[in-house]
């Protein structure tokens, strides 16, 4: 019997992936409409993801049968994506050799580039499923090994200290291990909130947004710049009480509010989204910034963002219907790691 979907979680993964979404049309979007917004917001986006995975992390029957779940649902979306991206681009190298423009570089090299570089072209946001990956390993690994629960924290906070060190002395480790190690904590947070029973209702929920609320303007006026790709770091106890503070009052704001099918949808495949859309939106805003003559800006990136949404919803339909293996709707590899 498929798992009940949680409405609100749901629509924190969608509001998460709109907002990296529109970041990554243009980074100054949010500093358009306030200094220091994207620092604020960055507190929360990313390590969302973490917190609402660790929510549902689960044991499983075994070692063997947990990985060969991650692999379907993280590790095979990943490679899929990158090859998806590159056939992409070996269509735009064919439309550009017919209509006698500027050529790009198809080398195959790019394929295997994700597994050896930090950085890479149009895919680059697949980092996070590496990331993601390597903590759900890791903690399977340490609630195994640590049964109190204080001394998973404590191994938890050790980590935690460990790869910031190596975030600030710019030590990275290969696929995005060493970002694994600094996002630990909220991975951690999500699972002791599900063990806590936070996901039950409750009286008090409706307390939520007034939480938010006060939480906002210290949020927005103490955060500073953090890139978990690149391992940009603020100060420790930022890395960490900002987005936990932050993570924890949009929860609870968001556990009261209905069901909206439409974005609850964008937050259902929202890894589908997070794989597809700079293949989508490029070309839009190259579309837009040469032949319609705007400039980066408000007005383009919500315009970018308007068609990049509308054109996902078609491309969720295909992929989930015609590849569902590679996009986590059905396992790749079956029990026993067959192939079926």
């Amino acid at each position: 019997m498929p798992q009940q979907r949680i409405a609100y979680i749901d629509f924190m993964k969608c509001l998460c992936i709109m907002l990296i979404v529109m970041y990554h049309i243009d980074h100054e979007f949010f500093n358009y409409l306030a200094p220091n917004l994207n620092d604020a917001l960055q507190a929360f986006r990313l390590p969302m993801y973490y917190f609402i995975s660790g929510i549902f992390f689960k044991l499983y029957s075994g070692f063997a049968d947990f990985m060969r779940r991650k692999v379907n649902n993280i590790l095979v979306p990943f490679v899929f994506f990158v090859v998806l991206a590159y056939g992409v681009q070996l269509l735009e190298y064919g439309v550009r050799y017919l209509i006698g423009a500027q050529s790009i570089d198809i080398n195959p090299i790019k394929l295997i580039e994700p597994f050896y570089l930090r950085y890479w072209q149009v895919t680059t946001p697949l980092w996070f499923l590496l990331s993601l990956f390597w903590v759900n390993a890791l903690f399977y690994v340490l609630h195994n090994w640590i049964k109190p629960v204080w001394g998973l924290i404590l191994a938890t906070v050790a980590i935690s200290v460990a790869g910031y060190h190596l975030g600030i002395n710019k030590v990275q480790l290969p696929l995005m291990f060493d970002t694994s190690l600094v996002a630990l904590p909220y991975f951690v947070l999500g699972w002791g909130m599900k063990r806590l029973g936070a996901l039950t209702p409750s009286r008090y929920d409706k307390w939520g947004i007034v939480a938010l609320v006060a939480v906002a303007i210290p949020i927005y006026y103490l955060s500073d710049f953090m890139n978990l790709h690149f391992q940009v770091l603020p100060a420790y106890w930022k890395l960490y009480l900002l987005p936990i503070v932050a993570i924890l009052a949009l929860f609870w704001a968001c556990k009261p509010l209905p069901r909206v099918p439409v974005l609850c949808h964008y937050g259902r495949y929202s890894l589908i989204i997070l794989g597809t859309h700079t293949v989508i939106f490029h070309p839009i805003r190259s579309w837009l910034i040469l032949r319609g003559g705007m400039e980066p800006g408000i007005a383009m990136t919500l315009i970018v963002f308007a068609l990049t949404m509308l054109i996902m919803w078609p491309v969720i339909s295909l992929l989930k219907t015609y590849a569902p293996r590679f996009t986590a709707q059905e396992p790749f590899f079956k029990p026993g790691w067959a192939i079926r």
